[in-house]
């Protein structure tokens, strides 16, 4: 009866077009000759045309994109990438050819994601065929439905993030899946950031990648140096590289690849700490998960938990995710106990019961880490981000934040140094910025993952300082530094003394401060430091609202309104316009002069006009209300939630601004 009834409410193409998603995840052998028609080589308004429909064209490189998942495939993804860009990119019949595109990509995920609810595919489906049409109605209809932004069709607005994580550090997309939904998105500037070195074979996917979308990319390299018996962290972004192929030549380079050979030994350093941690929760902590809610979690094997990581980086987020993996089906299991024992108990045993299960639902990957991951729960493990003299540390862990910049600036001429302000106040930026005598060319002035976890407190202060130094104001910055310098006066902190010698140091070398940073101001990053896994932070992307449309501006404004979080950042952008003149003959040219020249109205006559935004230089302050939205909202699909009684487990429902 199902059966029969699918049948009468889906066109046989819904089901044709399903059977193909089906059969590309299966990798069934049956549709070669369909499978020989993606080759990126054929025009797409070629022999393809005679062969399959555009729309099935559209879903077959789609869904062999997604199906490509695992780190090794790169020119697989980059062939099927290259594919579908072509595909859905002439799209001609739609005044809406981008917004077209970006919404039929996000209908292929959901259908992909949805294996195994046959009526749920079905309706996407359906869907999808009726979205290739490129209507303008319908298309909005699906922007919204889908949670996003309507963007210029002429492609010029200011989207971006200045920090995200692919699969090859601590994400969880491979960086052409990366590549592909920050299209999907709206973005058109990524800096994806590797922690010590950089991966040959990731960034030569990554930057070819973002070619084939039009994607500004840039690569930063996260690292460490020891300040005042910490550790903080700098982002290293090499600049001035023509191609893919110019930056893998400057990877290959001899004192580039020395200093990358050293950033690997970090990452071991770091690898066996997180794996000291696992045999730490072995020991002590899976015991008291295992009393707290009733289960019988085995103790977790290393090699496990490295082929979870696969080709990233082995971090703490990792672990958690590991662990919370393995504790979900046990929980899963303990609520079905719970659940036939329920009915036959006291009121008390239910209430007690109902606690339990509440317990449950709050515990996920997050919880994990802070409970019991954190260096403060393992008191007996040395924190890697504090070097000790009795244990062998590589030797980049121990340099000063000056001797790190230094080595930086013999690899390359041109560079962005911007420093992590995670964790550091005004008084230590202040100093770094002193010490290393403009080597430090921008701040991450906003860290949305930072915001979202409350430790952007200090961010305002630090925000000033920032202004200060780039208005070139000396009574300004002396006031502020005598204003910081009286504060740790009164403060009980024991480098009191050498905090304020070291103030008093630079309130005599203003003018030296000032000189770093006089022809190039100090500059801004604001990122999201998103890694596509944490269910309560959000996704990456970040927009400047006046750079949208006038329909979506007021979207924003009537229709989602105190829903849409503005971060409390302000960037001034302005409108440039650009006339070009068309490519035609000497006396067709003359002709069009004539004219212009006649009559005041007709001045840019034969000539094309372009228009994009330019954000004004130091002009990124902390202000609220801003003016910057995020484009990603909190994930919360993808965790587990447990009732009593007949409900089964069954997933979240995603919240009303989320990608």
């Amino acid at each position: 009866m199902k059966l029969s009834l699918e049948n009468f409410l889906f066109d046989k193409r819904d089901h044709e077009l399903l059977k193909m998603v089906q059969d590309v995840l299966n990798r069934e052998g049956s549709r070669k000759n369909f499978n020989d028609l993606m080759n990126p080589y054929l025009n797409p308004h070629g022999i393809k045309e005679m062969a399959a429909s555009q729309g099935f064209r559209i879903a077959h490189a789609m869904i062999n994109l997604l199906h490509s998942l695992e780190i090794g495939k790169a020119d697989d993804r980059l062939s099927a990438l290259h594919t579908l860009r072509d595909e859905v990119m002439n799209i001609t019949h739609s005044s809406l050819r981008r917004n077209t595109a970006r919404v039929l990509l996000q209908i292929i995920k959901e259908l992909v994601r949805q294996q195994g609810d046959q009526a749920r595919q079905l309706e996407l489906a359906h869907d999808f065929r009726m979205t290739v049409s490129g209507k303008p109605r319908l298309i909005r209809q699906e922007l919204v439905r889908y949670h996003l932004l309507e963007m210029p069709e002429d492609w010029n607005q200011i989207a971006f993030d200045d920090h995200v994580h692919d699969a090859n550090t601590k994400g969880r997309k491979t960086p052409t899946h990366l590549i592909m939904d920050a299209w999907i998105k709206g973005i058109r500037r990524l800096t994806v950031i590797y922690y010590n070195y950089v991966p040959a074979e990731a960034a030569s996917e990554l930057l070819k990648a973002g070619e084939i979308m039009g994607i500004t990319i840039r690569i930063g390299v996260s690292v460490g140096a020891q300040f005042r018996g910490r550790n903080v962290r700098f982002i290293w972004v090499p600049r001035g590289f023509c191609d893919a192929k110019d930056f893998l030549s400057f990877l290959a380079d001899s004192h580039v690849r020395a200093f990358m050979e050293e950033g690997c030994r970090v990452s071991e350093y770091q690898k066996s700490y997180v794996i000291d941690v696992l045999q730490e929760f072995n020991r002590k902590h899976r015991l008291t998960i295992n009393e707290a809610f009733g289960i019988g979690l085995e103790p977790l094997e290393t090699n496990d938990f490295l082929s979870f990581v696969a080709g990233g980086q082995a971090s703490i987020l990792h672990l958690s995710e590991f662990i919370h993996s393995r504790l979900l089906p046990l929980m899963n299991i303990r609520v079905s106990e719970i659940r036939r024992s329920v009915s036959q108990g006291k009121a008390e045993d239910r209430r007690q019961m109902e606690e339990l299960v509440a317990k449950m639902n709050e515990f996920d990957s997050e919880t994990v880490a802070v409970r019991y991951l954190a260096p403060v729960c393992n008191p007996s493990l040395p924190d890697p981000n504090i070097p000790r003299a009795e244990i062998d540390v590589p030797r980049l862990l121990m340099i000063t934040p000056y001797e790190l910049l230094e080595r930086l600036d013999h690899l390359h001429s041109g560079y962005r140094i911007c420093l992590n302000l995670s964790d550091l106040c005004v008084e230590d930026v202040l100093e770094m910025l002193y010490d290393c005598k403009g080597m430090i060319t921008h701040l991450e002035i906003f860290n949305l993952k930072d915001h979202v976890d409350g430790k952007t407190s200090h961010y305002e202060r630090i925000s000033e300082l920032q202004r200060a130094i780039n208005e070139g104001n000396v009574i300004t910055l002396k006031r502020m530094i005598l204003d910081i310098r009286q504060q740790i006066e009164k403060s009980e902190r024991p480098d009191r003394e050498e905090r304020c010698a070291k103030l008093t140091e630079i309130l005599r070398n203003i003018p030296a401060l000032q000189s770093h940073y006089r022809a190039v101001p100090l500059g801004s990053y604001i990122g999201s430091d998103s890694t596509g896994r944490s269910l309560h932070r959000y996704g990456m992307g970040l927009v400047i609202r006046e750079t949208l449309t006038r329909r979506a501006q007021k979207a924003i404004r009537n229709t989602l309104g105190p829903k849409v979080f503005v971060l409390p950042i302000r960037m001034t952008v302005y409108l440039r316009t650009t006339f070009v003149p068309c490519a035609v003959s000497g006396v067709m040219k003359q002709w069009f002069q004539y004219l212009g020249n006649l009559l005041p109205g007709l001045k840019h006559f034969g000539e094309e006009r372009r228009q994009d935004w330019e954000i004004k230089d130091n002009a990124t302050r902390m202000e609220t209300p801003g003016n910057i939205i995020p484009l990603g909202g909190l994930h919360e699909e993808g965790g587990n939630e447990f009732y009593l009684g007949d409900k089964q487990s069954q997933a979240k429902p995603g919240i009303s601004w989320r990608y």
